[in-house]
């Protein structure tokens, strides 16, 4: 499959697709429509490149793709693309990056960040900008931390308010193999599955439920075909500004503080809206039928306390030393709430 993704990738830029307008010209591929967060941030980014204030002889253009639409609109083949050099930049989430890098995992531990405050602080703090720094053994610069949101549950049969709740419910989660190990510890179902086969699969009953971001949820109206709503907090899922190493090297020392520059404004800006807009998402969803449970720190707890078993088999795979070092920060950041 890595070797079909590659092949999509070299096919579209030989044919001229891939960055053609060369240099200057940023080809921004991201997965979701244009009414997505991740595009206000990817229209910001190219708002504040194009504005003007480019240095002399550095002036960029950037061309978002929505949908992935260079990709074939698979997430997997857009990173492969990025990675060769085919695209020049991209949204990534942490999950799909711990494909290629398995600390990056880290940022998935379940009930690991309370809030989206906590979150930034990690993101924008000495640990966030040190996972950056590791993307470049792969081929990958990383410019910002976005937010792709705090993933909540979804099902079909009845409110998750307890571990014992999720007993026997057929859950929907990305491939990831951490959230596998999760839900069956719960006596779920968990399945993996890719995300366009989801709907029919919840509308058949083949599936009781599924977790994703509020604005997710919204989007793929999945009140369509889902009845009972947690706003359990349970995993965070940042999103990463990635660009083509390769591509970032080649361009001049000016240019580069100058992107570097918009990226920052252009990722605050967008994980500020992910946080203006979860309120009115969960207004929408109410509004579309759908029974909403916000659990209190207390049931929040009880799911963490049953989740430990998940860190201790994640610290070989994460490393012992960075997951103490973000469960040791969160834990400050936790305190300070």
């Amino acid at each position: 499959m890595r070797n079909f993704s590659l092949f999509i990738g070299l096919t579209i830029l030989a044919m001229g697709c891939g960055n053609p307008g060369g240099g200057n010209e940023i080809t921004f591929s991201h997965i979701l429509s244009p009414e997505s967060e991740w595009h206000v941030g990817a229209a910001k980014l190219k708002e504040l490149v194009e504005a003007g204030d480019a240095p002399k002889d550095t002036a960029y253009t950037v061309t978002i793709f929505n949908n992935a639409s260079l990709s074939n609109h698979n997430q997997q083949t857009e990173l492969d693309m990025v990675q060769g050099g085919s695209l020049v930049m991209t949204w990534e989430s942490s999950i799909l990056l711990s494909t290629v890098d398995q600390a990056w995992s880290v940022y998935s531990l379940p009930w690991l960040l309370d809030d989206y405050g906590d979150a930034e602080a990690i993101c924008e703090g000495p640990l966030g900008q040190e996972m950056l720094q590791r993307l470049e053994s792969k081929r990958l610069v990383g410019l910002g931390y976005g937010f792709n949101g705090f993933r909540q549950l979804t099902n079909s049969k009845q409110p998750v308010l307890r571990p014992e709740d999720m007993n026997g419910m057929k859950i929907r989660v990305p491939s990831i193999k951490m959230y596998i190990a999760l839900f069956e510890l719960w006596g779920a179902q968990p399945s993996s599955m890719n995300f366009g086969e989801l709907i029919p699969a919840l509308r058949s009953g083949a599936m009781d439920g599924q977790e994703n971001p509020l604005h997710v949820i919204q989007s793929a109206k999945l009140y369509e075909v889902q009845k009972y709503l947690s706003v359990w907090q349970y995993s965070f899922d940042p999103l990463i500004l990635c660009v083509n190493k390769d591509w970032w090297e080649s361009q001049p020392e000016a240019g580069r503080e100058f992107l570097k520059s918009c990226a920052e404004k252009a990722c605050a800006i967008q994980r500020q809206t992910v946080k203006e807009r979860e309120t009115q998402h969960l207004e929408s969803l109410k509004q579309n039928g759908m029974e909403i449970s916000i659990l209190s720190a207390g049931q929040r707890d009880a799911f963490r306390k049953s989740a430990n078993e998940i860190y201790n088999q994640y610290r070989d795979i994460i490393g012992e030393e960075l997951l103490t070092r973000f469960v040791t920060e969160a834990e400050k950041l936790r305190d300070l709430n």
